[in-house]
């Protein structure tokens, strides 16, 4: 691996002069001198005579009714989950308390073997 860097050139790019110009003067605040005064008033009026329009922020009323609906879905999906997960705890801690002790391994004990179950067990690798 070289430590040969070639520095970055940025692309001078005057754009479209012609284009940039049109928009600059379509999106240009207009000239008017009252137009600022005459645009609050229209607002204030509006405000004032307190007329009810659909906000971008309000919920549609067709929407109502099926946001309801979810939510009461997402409610008892949340809701059993919580249930599930209480009652995996409270069988956790049954088992803590009344399952085997964990203090080591459990040796079984049982009787001597005969000669002939020792040569059998050799045998088949027992």
């Amino acid at each position: 691996m070289t430590n040969d860097h070639t520095p970055l050139h940025l692309v001078s790019d005057e754009g479209d002069a012609e284009l940039t110009t049109a928009l600059r003067q379509m999106y240009a605040a207009p000239d008017a001198p009252g137009y600022w005064s005459a645009l609050e008033q229209r607002i204030m009026d509006r405000i004032a005579a307190g007329e009810s329009l659909d906000f971008w922020w309000a919920v549609p009323t067709q929407w109502v009714r099926l946001g309801l609906i979810a939510a009461g879905f997402a409610l008892i999906v949340a809701g059993s989950l919580f249930l599930r997960s209480r009652a995996e705890q409270r069988e956790m801690a049954y088992e803590s308390v009344v399952g085997p002790a964990a203090s080591g391994p459990t040796i079984a004990i049982r009787e001597g073997q005969t000669d002939r179950q020792t040569t059998y067990n050799y045998i088949n690798g027992r």
